[in-house]
């Protein structure tokens, strides 16, 4: 059996709408413009997490809003 690329796994409309939630969502939680170099990697991101098989809208939002936070000092 081949295997398969991540790019050939489709994205059907319900998908594309669901990650579209959770880009606005980020997006305006991280007050960024949607043109911006930020949403363009979100929008990336999101694309790559979906085709490696995290297909749930809350654990989307929860990895994108961790990878958003800064880093803080052990302390």
């Amino acid at each position: 059996m081949p295997m398969r690329h991540p790019a050939d796994i489709a994205i059907y409309p319900n998908d594309l709408e669901m990650l579209q939630r959770v880009f606005i969502r980020h997006c305006t939680a991280n007050q960024c413009s949607m043109a911006s170099t930020m949403a363009h990697d979100t929008a990336s991101e999101l694309i790559s997490l979906f085709q490696a098989g995290i297909e749930d809208e809350a654990e989307l939002d929860l990895i994108l809003s961790r990878r958003s936070q800064p880093f803080r000092k052990a302390g």
